[in-house]
C-alpha cells in the first residue's frame, strides 16, 4: 500500500502494486470461468459410467449440484462489475461475490461533542482525540511521514523537513528485507517514532501477507485472543527493537512524551507500535495517522481502544482513499477516532464516534468502490491515497 503523501510522481512499485493485484484478479476470474465452462472430472467419469438407463439417485443429486453450481458461477461472473476482475479474493467486498460485514458489534466509545469538549478541564480535554484534532497539527504530521521516504537524518530533505522545524538527533531504523523502515527524533520536549510506507516489491508482499490474522502475543479481550495482518506484524517486530534501542541512543525515556505517525503501512506499523509501546510503559502522548488499513480484528480493536483511551490517536481519512476501506471489514476492524474527509480540506472534515467503524463516516461509502479507486491511482493527481491534507499543506 503507497505511503507517499506527495503527488508529484508515480513510484514504480505503485504501479507493481496494482499489476500484481490485477494478476491476483485475473487468476481468481479464470478459475472461477474454469468452473463455469469445463464439467468435473467426477461428472464426466459419471457419465462414462453410466451403464444403466436409469442412474442411481446419488448420480442425480451430484448432477442437480453440479448444474447449480453452474449457474450460480455464470450469474456471479455476468452480474459482477467489470473492476472485480482486478481484485484479490481477499480484498473482495459484496459488491464482487465477497462476504459483508457481520453484525458483530464494534467496540463502543461515545466521543464528546464540541460543547462537552469546552466544558471539560484541560487535562480532560488532552486526552480526548475528538477535543484535541486539529488540522494545522495534522499537516505537520503528515509532513513527518513523506519525510521518511527520504533520508531524514540531518533533517535537510527537503519541504518535509522544513514544514517541520525543530527536528533533532534523528535516527533511521531500517529492514531492506522487508522494506521496514522507520525514524526517531526530538520535536521539543517529545520524542517522535515515524514509519515508512511501502516503496518496493517486498513491501506489498507483506501488505498481501497482511489479509492473513495471526495472534497478537500478550494481546486479548474478553477471553478471546488478538489478531492481526501477519505482514504488518512481522514487519513491525523486525524493528521494534532497534526502534526502543534508539529512542534510548537519543534520550527518550519512557517518561518522555512520545509522538507516533505513520501513513498506509506505516500507519499499520503504528498502530501495533503504539499497542506495544503502551504495554511497555511508555508515555504516548498522542498520534495522527494517514490512510491506514484494518490492522486487526474486535478483539485487537477493542483491546486497543482499551489500552489507549487516554491517548488521542487520530485516525485521519478521506473518502477517495482505497487503502482505507481494506482489508475488508469482519473480521477486520478499524481502531482509533476516525477524523474523515471527504476529500479536499476545503470541503471540512468530520471528527467520528470513536468506535473505529462510524456509519457516518467512511463506513457510510460502503466499501468504498476500492478497486475502482485503486485504478484511478494509477494517475497520481486523482488517487486520494496520495492527497492527504491537500491542499492545506504548504508543500504537493
Amino acid at each position: 500500500m503507497p505511503i507517499l503523501i506527495s503527488s508529484r510522481v508515480m513510484s514504480s512499485p505503485t504501479v507493481l502494486r496494482l499489476a500484481v493485484a490485477a494478476l491476483f484478479g485475473f487468476h481468481a476470474r479464470a478459475e472461477l470461468q474454469a468452473q463455469v465452462d469445463v464439467p468435473s472430472s467426477a461428472m464426466a467419469a459419471n457419465v462414462a459410467n453410466t451403464t444403466s438407463l436409469v442412474e442411481e439417485p446419488q448420480q442425480q443429486q451430484q448432477q442437480q449440484q453440479q448444474h447449480q453450481q453452474k449457474q450460480e458461477a455464470q450469474s456471479l461472473v455476468a452480474s459482477s462489475p467489470f473492476w472485480c476482475q482486478f481484485v484479490p479474493d481477499a480484498f473482495k467486498s459484496t459488491a464482487c461475490g465477497g462476504q459483508g460485514p457481520s453484525s458483530t458489534p464494534p467496540p463502543s466509545s461515545a466521543m464528546p461533542s464540541p460543547a462537552q469538549c469546552q466544558q471539560m478541564s484541560a487535562e480532560q480535554q488532552a486526552k480526548s482525540a475528538a477535543c484535541t484534532y486539529s488540522e494545522k497539527e495534522a499537516v505537520q504530521f503528515a509532513a513527518l511521514s513523506a519525510a521518511a521516504y527520504c533520508n531524514p537524518e540531518g533533517w535537510t530533505c527537503g519541504e518535509a523537513c522544513s514544514a517541520v522545524p525543530g527536528m533533532t538527533s534523528v535516527k533511521r531504523i531500517d529492514n531492506d528485507e522487508l522494506d521496514a523502515h522507520a525514524y526517531v527524533g526530538r520535536l521539543g520536549e517529545a520524542c517522535v517514532v515515524v514509519f515508512r510506507g511501502t516503496d518496493s516489491a517486498s513491501g506489498w508482499g507483506q501488505d498481501l501477507a497482511s489479509v492473513m490474522l495471526t495472534e497478537l502475543p500478550g494481546c486479548s479481550h474478553q477471553g478471546k485472543s488478538c489478531m492481526v495482518g501477519s505482514g504488518f506484524l512481522q514487519n513491525y517486530q523486525e524493528i521494534a527493537g532497534d526502534i526502543r534501542a534508539q529512542l534510548s541512543v537519543i534520550g527518550c525515556t519512557k517518561t518522555t512524551p512520545l509522538f507516533v505517525t505513520g501513513h498506509s503501512l506505516g500507519a499499520a506499523m503504528a498502530t501495533l507500535a503504539m499497542f506495544d509501546l503502551n504495554r511497555l510503559g511508555y508515555s504516548l502522548s498522542k498520534a495522527y495517522t494517514f490512510g491506514q488499513p484494518r490492522v486487526g480484528d474486535s478483539a485487537f480493536a477493542s483491546a486497543f481502544h482499551e489500552a489507549m483511551a487516554s491517548t488521542p490517536v487520530h485516525r485521519v481519512t478521506r473518502a477517495d482513499d482505497p487503502v482505507v476501506y481494506m482489508p475488508a471489514r469482519d473480521p477486520f476492524h478499524h481502531v482509533g477516532t476516525e477524523i474523515y474527509y471527504r476529500g479536499e480540506t476545503t470541503e471540512g472534515y468530520r471528527v467520528c464516534d470513536g468506535s473505529g467503524e462510524d456509519a457516518a463516516c467512511q463506513d457510510s461509502n460502503g466499501d468504498g468502490g476500492a478497486a475502482a479507486l485503486l485504478m484511478q491511482c494509477v494517475i497520481p493527481q486523482q488517487c486520494g491515497h496520495l492527497r492527504y491534507l491537500q491542499p492545506a499543506m504548504a508543500f504537493p
